[in-house]
C-alpha cells in the first residue's frame, strides 16, 4: 500500500507516475478522479529515510532509490518485506511531502485503518442508487 502525507502529496505522486508511464500528464489535476481515504497506521518495524542514513551502507541505498529510473527502488521492496519489515517513510522525490509503503503481508488488520469508509460507501450507494435523468 502506498500512502501520501497529505492529498496534494499524493496527488503530485499520481500525476507523476502517469507522466512517467505515458510521457506526459495526460489529465490536469483538477480534473483527475479520485478517492482519498485518511488511514491511520500503527507499526513497529519501519525503515525511516526521511533523511540522509548515517551509516554508509544504507545512505548508498537511500541515494540510489532517489534515481527517477525507480527501478533500483522496486528492487528494495521485496528485499524489505521478506526480512519482516513493515514500513518504508520515505521523502517524496518530486514535492515535499512524505510517503509511506506498507507492507501488507508484514501487519495485521489492527494495524490499518481506513477513517470515514463507511460513511464513503454509503455516499457511493446513494449515488448509483438515484434514478437516472
Amino acid at each position: 500500500m502506498y500512502l501520501a502525507d497529505s492529498d496534494g502529496g499524493a496527488s503530485a505522486e499520481v500525476l507523476a507516475r502517469k507522466k512517467r508511464l505515458g510521457g506526459a500528464s495526460q489529465i490536469s489535476l483538477d480534473k483527475y478522479p479520485r478517492v482519498i481515504y485518511a488511514v491511520d497506521v500503527t507499526l513497529d518495524r519501519v525503515i525511516k529515510l526521511a533523511r540522509k542514513p548515517r551509516n554508509r551502507e544504507l545512505a548508498s541505498v537511500w541515494r540510489k532509490s532517489l534515481d527517477a529510473d525507480i527501478a533500483y527502488s522496486q528492487e528494495v521492496g521485496p528485499v524489505l518485506a521478506s526480512a519482516g519489515i513493515q514500513g518504508l517513510l520515505f521523502r517524496s522525490t518530486i514535492g515535499t511531502s512524505m510517503n509511506l509503503i506498507v507492507f501488507l503481508d508484514n501487519c495485521d488488520s489492527s494495524q490499518l485503518k481506513v477513517c470515514q469508509l463507511d460513511e464513503t460507501i454509503d455516499t457511493f450507494k446513494l449515488i448509483v442508487s438515484r434514478p437516472k435523468a
